[in-house]
């Protein structure tokens, strides 16, 4: 099997060949280099190193061979897909950056990952009860239903179950339609909890809601 280099890929291996410095007989030398299967990189950089010191010239010209550029910092390790072991989960009220309930995620070990906005599907309440107060987001194929301004969070889906032990009634975690057609989970509302709650859909934000409740009356 050594006449030819097909036994390489034949029993899951990895090579590369390299020029040498010239034979005692004038004639190009060169040398392969084998490992194991997902040890290219490896192969690759003792091949490098090893052409590298091996005196010759380029070819049958009378130049040297140019040292070759440096190797690139080794980078980190790259993390397992997202989708692995987190989840997306949207949030319209007191679980957002910097209101009363963000310390719910942060301390199980979510990330902010960015600001959006669901389609424009959802009826959108400021629920009775509190502190801290809430909002309800309610799906709906009513004229009246709006888009609404969400953020996402990615949450460890091993503390998941944690985090679902503290949410109260009418409030539930279900899937929430965003406004590019994507669907995520997200807080959603059991239509019984509405009533009495103020209907904010034209306001399509919590933030900008708990805003005009604490603006002075002009």
């Amino acid at each position: 099997m050594g006449t030819y280099t097909n036994f390489v890929n034949l029993m899951d291996m990895c090579g590369i060949a390299v020029p040498t410095a010239p034979r005692r007989d004038g004639r190009p030398g060169s040398v392969t280099l084998l490992a194991r299967a997902g040890q290219d990189a490896l192969a690759a950089s003792v091949a490098r190193g090893f052409e590298r010191e091996c005196p010759r010239t380029m070819g049958a010209t009378p130049f040297a061979l140019p040292q070759p550029a440096p190797l690139p910092e080794p980078q980190p390790a790259i993390q397992p897909d997202a989708t692995d072991s987190r989840i997306a989960l949207a949030v319209c009220g007191a679980h957002m950056t910097g209101l009363p309930l963000n310390a719910e995620l942060t301390r199980l070990g979510a990330d902010f990952l960015r600001r959006d906005k669901t389609a424009p599907r959802y009826k959108f309440y400021a629920l009775a009860g509190g502190p801290p107060a809430r909002p309800g987001l309610v799906r709906s194929s009513g004229a009246d239903a709006g888009s609404v301004a969400v953020e996402l969070w990615s949450l460890p889906k091993t503390a998941m179950g944690a985090f679902l032990s503290g949410i109260p009634a009418p409030l539930a975690i279900g899937s929430v339609e965003l406004a590019d057609g994507t669907w995520v989970k997200g807080f959603l509302c059991e239509t019984d909890g509405t009533t009495g709650a103020r209907d904010i859909t034209d306001l399509g934000d919590w933030r900008r809601y708990l805003a005009l409740q604490t603006a002075p009356a002009s």
